[in-house]
């Protein structure tokens, strides 16, 4: 992991204000009251069937000081992929029988981007997000190294890109906007920026951050 004495004065500032909103341990599903996800933007009612089937999965929210400011990485999945072709994402994935959540965070992002672990130092975790395709989504909260260099897997990542910080904090910059899908109306989080159309699960889990920060 990356040693706490390497991080810049902002990174540290970063780290020491992040560990104070962020949970130390991630939520067990008896803990879990808030079940933050796209039911909750939607006003749904909680179906037990669907929070009891949510398969369990982990991503990366990955935050790197560079040029004075902080930074969140992103990835924009391969177009040729059969579910969320080109969409924004976290680097993560499913978490495997008897890997830890941070373990299958960190797996996923040196498989999808060549993150290595050791670039990464992990600063807590958010609530889980329950996604409307089924999964519960636990994201951690990392510092990463400026120097750390990236070789996204062709196969499942088109790019990695950066998003300041600070617009992903700033709850004005957050819309929602509407889909009808499966029969149903669904509801969903937009964050608008030059780079790329940010929104679903990815834009649900920055706005998750910024209410806490």
């Amino acid at each position: 992991m990356m040693e706490p004495a390497l991080l810049s004065p902002l990174a540290d500032q970063f780290a020491r204000r992040a560990e104070r909103v962020l949970l130390p341990q991630p939520l067990t599903e008896a803990e879990d009251q808030h079940r933050f996800g796209d039911h909750v933007i939607a006003g749904h009612p909680v179906e037990p069937s669907f929070l009891a089937s949510a398969r369990p999965a982990a991503v990366l929210y990955p935050v790197v000081a560079r040029e004075g400011e902080l930074r969140v990485l992103l990835t924009e999945r391969a177009s040729h992929l059969k579910t969320h072709a080109g969409q924004v994402a976290f680097p993560g994935g499913r978490v495997e029988a008897g890997e830890s959540v941070l373990d299958a965070a960190l797996r996923e992002s040196e498989e999808e981007i060549g993150l290595a672990r050791h670039a990464v130092r992990p600063l807590g975790f958010l609530p889980p997000y329950f996604s409307g395709t089924g999964f519960r989504v636990q994201p951690v909260v990392a510092l990463v190294d400026p120097e750390a260099v990236f070789s996204p897997d062709p196969d499942e990542v088109a790019r990695v890109f950066e998003v300041p910080l600070d617009h992903a904090m700033d709850l004005a910059r957050y819309r929602q906007s509407t889909i009808f899908w499966k029969g149903r109306e669904r509801i969903f989080y937009v964050l608008d920026h030059e780079a790329a159309y940010i929104w679903g699960v990815t834009a649900g889990i920055l706005r998750s951050f910024a209410e806490r920060y």
